[in-house]
């Protein structure tokens, strides 16, 4: 493919969001390519623009008004690029506006197999309904004492249809449960009721589990449905119980089409466990389901293997979901290269940042509208949590639904009312194209933010008991670029909670601010040359070096004395009480020795408690946007008791920079001289070490590998 388009000299590469399309003008530029403009208008998915490429064509239109160069020919792109220099060489586009693909994960034992299920199932816009196991009840209530109850929108037995259930007196069981001696008495006494005449709610049958997976399966109507469980070589004999549940569905909904006269796709079907057990499940399901089988998911208790089953999915939803886009055929005519998913893209570019430079462990945050999703990724291996239906406009009830108003609460610095948010949440939903308009709705979507990157953490890091150890935290999506620099770090820090790389405690912090990101994962596919030059150069903003101290003490007490050296001799110090955030200026362009002395419970990175550490010689901190943070508030972060103080405590974080920029300008400084655009991607900087152990260090540098310089055409 590259020799193909070795003589691209200009491309367009656009992103299809929920409610915005980004159009970005790529050009070779001094024998590099170059980010020159970027136009967004609002996505046109509904009535009356049900085309997702006239909003291509507006953004596209806002690029021809913003360099005054031609693109457009009679509302058509012009392709290739002409001798005068109007049009483009080449189109690739991606998009994260489709629906998520549904998913109920199966499995033997719901907080094993159908958890690893669940988590695998994450790798691409996905939205997991439920599971179904062995050890799930299904669709009913238990009573006040715990046990098993009827199903909460049962069937009533006066219904003239139950006569055609194919669950009449039916009570089978899996094997894992004990007999339920109640059954009998529950149906006779079942029977003796409907001999009494009309019941608008009776008590209705116990339901047997199978009927009850089966109703839950009905309810959720999934796309697909992903079964996992009983590693390699063990018995597999209740896993086809599991697909028993599956087939009857099938049956039931085919049923049901067929009365309607309704057009129906076959469940699809996903096996991902004993592989010994696929031969037996593929002759059970004798082609009533569409059926794939990809590796087991667990082949071992302990081990995990969740790449075949991720990789099936996101050919899925490449498949099924993306060409529901309205216009997504043409749109698919126009790109050079088939339209991708927004996540594939931005997780692409994850891996290559991992990889482009020794030592980079790498956590990106893309927190969007309707989806959002973290990445991680190190020279060894990259992992993925994406939730479709989970963002701050389209997906913000969603958001609601898995957090707590409290916990919501605690990240205002004002008082509030438990309607108000939910008020927000729901007319959020409802008009989700609406922005913040006042300082206050600004609160409120960041802490819902930050309740959102929290769960998508905790879901990350589900199997991984240490958590992940990185050194490079990057943010994207339109709710962190559209907020002030110091929201935007704020709302990284306070949702993911980073520890601080294990051996030094220092992490660098930067925003995909030029939103370039899924862009340049995008081109990658199309001329990896230019999406590395795109990505290098023109992609993120470094906002600075955070610095995490941990430790618990009382709030208040002195955590860190921070002392920092710049090269002009200039020395600033800070005393950094616990439960705090400070900053000191640091440009971009600069660097610094750093000496922290760290009160006697406190620590960073591998360090003792109590120890004096310092920037190893040639190791210095970078500045940035936002300068050096030291976050000292301990992991996880410990708010006041009170309501007052707590709400006290958080505008106290909002106010350092405030504070710290009018420091700097009565001392007539220019250190927070906001960095000149996007900088390459560099080693990572600021290794701490002790004080003995900074003695006989030698001075070491190293720098990546430039990309090979881009010709111009003749």
């Amino acid at each position: 493919m590259s020799s193909r388009f070795v003589n691209i000299e200009s491309v367009l590469v656009a992103d299809c969001g929920s409610n915005t399309t980004r159009v970005a003008l790529i050009e070779v530029v001094d024998q590099a390519y170059r980010f020159v403009a970027r136009g967004e208008a609002p996505s046109t998915l509904e009535a009356p623009f049900p085309d997702v490429t006239i909003g291509v064509i507006n953004a596209i239109g806002a690029i021809e008004s913003t360099t005054g160069r031609r693109l457009l020919l009679g509302g058509k792109l012009i392709l290739p690029q002409q001798e005068d220099g109007t049009g483009v060489d080449a189109f690739v586009a991606s998009s994260s506006a489709a629906e998520p693909l549904r998913v109920i994960a199966a499995g033997l034992i719901r907080e094993v197999s159908a958890i690893s299920a669940a988590r695998a199932s994450h790798s691409t816009y996905t939205t997991v309904l439920d599971t179904i196991s062995l050890d799930d009840y299904g669709d009913f209530n238990d009573d006040e004492n715990g046990t098993p109850g009827v199903l909460e929108a049962n069937r009533a037995l006066d219904d003239p249809e139950a006569e055609f259930s194919p669950f009449a007196n039916y009570k089978d069981r899996p094997t894992i449960f004990p007999p339920d001696p109640d059954n009998l008495n529950r149906d006779n006494k079942a029977r003796r009721k409907k001999t009494q005449g009309i019941k608008l709610f009776g008590d209705g049958k116990r339901l047997a589990w199978k009927e009850r997976q089966v109703a839950k399966l009905r309810r959720l109507a999934p796309n697909v449905i992903v079964m996992s469980g009983s590693s390699d070589g063990a018995p597999f004999g209740s896993l086809l119980d599991l697909v028993e549940v599956v087939l009857e569905t099938n049956r039931q909904e085919a049923l049901l089409a067929l009365a309607t006269n309704e057009n129906r796709r076959p469940t699809t079907f996903i096996f991902a466990g004993n592989k010994a057990a696929q031969d037996k499940i593929v002759e059970k399901v004798a082609g009533q389901v569409e059926t794939f089988m990809v590796d087991n998911i667990r082949p071992q208790p302990d081990q995990e293997n969740l790449a075949p089953l991720q990789q099936q999915l996101a050919a899925l939803y490449q498949e099924r979901l993306l060409p529901s886009l309205p216009g997504y055929r043409r749109l698919n005519e126009l790109s050079n290269s088939p339209v991708t998913t927004t996540c594939e893209a931005v997780g692409l570019i994850t891996q290559f940042l991992a990889k482009d430079v020794a030592s980079n462990r790498v956590l990106t945050a893309d927190l969007g509208g309707a989806n959002s999703a973290l990445f991680y990724a190190d020279d060894q291996q990259f992992t993925s949590m994406v939730r479709g239906g989970f963002g701050l406009s389209f997906g913000l009830s969603n958001v609601l639904a898995e957090t707590t108003l409290q916990n919501l609460v605690r990240w205002l610095p004002f008082p509030i009312q438990n309607d108000e948010l939910i008020h927000y949440a729901l007319n959020k939903t409802l008009r989700p194209h609406i922005l913040p308009a006042t300082e206050r709705e600004l609160f409120i979507e960041g802490a819902f933010g930050r309740e959102a990157l929290h769960h998508l953490l905790a879901e990350l890091t589900r199997e991984a008991s240490s958590g992940h150890d990185y050194n490079r935290l990057i943010g994207a999506g339109g709710p962190l670029v559209n907020v002030p620099l110091w929201q935007a770090a704020l709302l990284l820090l306070d949702g993911l909670q980073p520890p601080g790389a294990r051996d030094s405690g220092v992490i660098e912090l930067e925003l995909d601010s030029t939103m370039l990101m899924a862009a340049a994962g995008t081109l990658a596919k199309l001329n990896p040359n230019a999406a590395t030059y795109l990505f290098r150069y023109d992609c993120l903003h470094r906002l600075g070096a955070v610095v995490v101290v941990q430790g618990e003490a009382s709030l208040g007490n002195l955590a860190a004395t921070i002392t920092l050296r710049q090269a002009d001799g200039r020395v600033k110090e800070a005393r950094v009480p616990y439960g705090s955030v400070a900053l000191l200026p640091l440009r971009a362009d600069e660097k610094a020795s750093l000496e922290i002395q760290l009160g006697n419970a406190f620590r960073v990175g591998s360090s003792e408690r109590g120890a004096i550490v310092n920037t190893a010689p040639g190791k210095e901190i970078s500045g940035g946007a936002l300068g050096l943070i030291i976050d000292a508030r301990g992991r996880p972060i410990k708010f006041a008791a009170d309501p007052t103080a707590r709400q006290e405590q958080v505008a106290g974080w909002y106010n350092v920079y405030k504070a710290a920029v009018q420091q700097a300008e009565e001392e007539g400084s220019h250190d927070f001289a906001t960095a000149s655009g996007p900088a390459q991607p560099v080693q990572p900087t600021g290794s701490l070490i002790t004080a003995s152990e900074a003695r006989g260090l030698q001075k070491t540098s190293q720098s990546p590998e430039k990309p090979k310089p881009v010709g111009r055409k003749k």
